[in-house]
């Protein structure tokens, strides 16, 4: 549950459940609309291509992988702007040599939902017809209406002309 503007690391697990060794493992990853591929951030097989990462994908090469043996390929994405409460599905898929007969272990799927809040600020004026002199007290009132929890929230007022903050009075 990232925030915009956060990095977040996609891990791809490689197992071989054998029974024998797999051989040119390509694992490809098509980097999806909401987030960006941060440059030179992928890792892991033999060799690897981040040339073309939201369109033909990232792509690694594992070129043998014994049975029982397993393999981890990374890469490092920003969510971008504006996708608050939306949920971004990465899906990897591979091929190899041999024909792998059991895919029912495969689990190619990962999703983020981007963290969403709602900050609703309100202010107010205990009088709104003063006279001279008189005092007023303003009051501001922040609300999150969800979903997420909105953290590092930074409020300011700025004293109007014609009026005068009376000290100590937060």
């Amino acid at each position: 549950t990232p925030n915009e503007g956060d990095t977040v690391t996609y891990t791809i697990q490689l197992t071989n459940n054998g029974p024998d060794t797999a051989t040119t493992i390509v694992v490809t990853d098509v980097v999806p609309a909401g987030v960006t591929y941060v440059p030179a951030s992928i890792s892991g097989g033999d060799s690897s291509d981040d040339s073309d990462p939201a369109g033909a994908g990232l792509s690694w090469t594992v070129n043998s992988l014994a049975s029982g043996a397993n393999t981890s390929l990374t890469f490092q994405a920003t969510v971008d702007a504006g996708t608050a409460g939306s949920t971004i599905v990465n899906t990897a898929t591979k091929t190899q040599d041999q024909v792998d007969s059991d895919t029912t272990l495969d689990d190619p799927t990962e999703s983020i939902t981007v963290q969403s809040i709602d900050l609703v600020l309100a202010k107010t004026v205990d009088d709104n017809t003063p006279n001279e002199g008189d005092t007023v007290t303003y009051t501001i009132q922040l609300t999150n209406n969800g979903p997420d929890t909105a953290t590092t929230i930074v409020v300011t007022d700025v004293v109007p002309a014609g009026v005068t903050y009376v000290p100590a009075s937060i």
